[in-house]
């Protein structure tokens, strides 16, 4: 270009033709971390076994209630301007002091088309759900009173009388059974971390995944985790899906498991539901710590899930033994273990001197004559104990 043509407006001067782009952009952040957080959840509802990524819905949940599956479906909407109220216009298709309504407006709406999975999946829909960074407005806060039988409400009731025309034309569904279905829908508003355009969503999801890892995670960490589970999701998301596909092949492309969370998280799936299952309140968090010496000392996922496994042992041990043994012979038992234990993270961590370290204490345990209340098993469990609560 030659200098004659130069002066013209800047970038940022002329408004673009559109900004779809990034709008859309914003919105998928949103939805996925919506199902981000909602997969966080697979480490602690023992009911929640996958989360599906922009499948039927923006996510979906689904649960194994006395082995029948039943699916949560949920819409995510965000407004970039945090002072907008949504309407019942906007969520509903319902004019502001409506006596009448256009049923098709129902259809189309974002409850509407929440309410539809009540019917097309029946029994197996548990709860339908719209999610949203912002408020809602006194009308819409008033429909969503009455939907849970809170208060009388004028669109609830144009919502029953419209919903067979609406949503079920063919096969008219009865009244209580509507009631029922609507019921199911959820409106809940304010969820700061879905905010397309600040960091809440790092900092709340950092607190959440502190839960379900070491208690001193740090940043660095923490945003390695976070960003390995929104890539997940991502990918989910974007899976391609056949015309017609089998149960197995939707889970691999579409859901997360816990087994993937637990990939994530380094926590392998055995220590993990072996010492959730001991009781130990820090019991996942102990899974992670253990997870990550052992796999920084090279061990494999079997020796792991050994180890794990030896720590619930000695955990029991020591809650039956610790008021039965002489305070004495406990306390040097513990000295022992300890001494060892910050000796082997000090030699490097190596699975070999690990081995003799346990020989160690069993050694000087003998000529005790305390040899006969352990074994390398349980003192290998105790050395970890000692490290994990060391890490906590």
């Amino acid at each position: 270009m030659t200098g004659e043509n130069c002066g013209g407006p800047k970038l940022h001067e002329v408004e673009p033709r559109e900004n779809v782009g990034r709008e859309t952009i914003a919105r998928y952040q949103a939805q996925f971390r919506g199902a981000a957080f909602e997969c966080l959840s697979l480490l602690e509802d023992d009911a929640l076994d996958r989360v599906y990524c922009d499948y039927q819905d923006d996510f979906v949940s689904r649960l194994n209630v006395d082995g029948n599956y039943v699916y949560n479906f949920f819409q995510v909407k965000t407004k970039g301007k945090l002072n907008y109220q949504w309407s019942v216009n906007d969520v509903l298709g319902l004019r502001k002091r409506a006596k009448t309504c256009d049923p098709a407006k129902i259809t189309e709406s974002y409850v509407g088309k929440l309410l539809v999975h009540t019917i097309r999946f029946e029994n197996s829909c548990g709860n339908v759900v719209f999610l949203t960074n912002v408020h809602l407005n006194d009308d819409l806060e008033g429909l969503r009173d009455a939907i849970q039988g809170d208060s009388d409400n004028n669109y609830y009731k144009l919502l029953l009388e419209n919903f067979n025309d609406a949503l079920s034309p063919e096969a008219p569904i009865e009244d209580q059974d509507i009631i029922d279905r609507i019921k199911k829908l959820q409106l809940k508003s304010n969820i700061s971390y879905l905010n397309p355009h600040d960091d809440k969503f790092f900092s709340e999801a950092r607190e959440t995944i502190y839960q379900y890892s070491e208690i001193d995670l740090q940043r660095s960490e923490c945003e390695q985790i976070l960003n390995s589970l929104i890539s997940l999701v991502e990918r989910k998301s974007f899976g391609k899906l056949l015309e017609e596909i089998g149960e197995e092949d939707l889970d691999d492309i579409a859901g997360v498991s816990l087994a993937e969370m637990l990939d994530i998280l380094s926590i392998s799936k055995a220590a993990y539901q072996s010492l959730r299952d001991s009781g130990d309140s820090q019991a996942i968090k102990n899974a992670s710590i253990i997870h990550r010496l052992m796999s920084k000392a090279g061990a494999s996922e079997r020796m792991i899930e050994f180890v794990s496994d030896c720590k619930v042992r000695w955990d029991i041990w020591f809650r039956d033994k610790r008021h039965t043994i002489p305070e004495f012979d406990l306390n040097f038992i513990l000295e022992e273990i300890e001494n060892n234990a910050a000796e082997w993270v000090k030699s490097g961590e190596n699975l070999p001197i690990l081995r003799s370290r346990i020989e160690k204490i069993l050694s000087a345990l003998d000529n005790e004559d305390l040899s006969t209340t352990l074994d390398r098993e349980l003192l290998l469990g105790a050395v970890f104990s000692f490290l994990v609560r060391g890490s906590a």
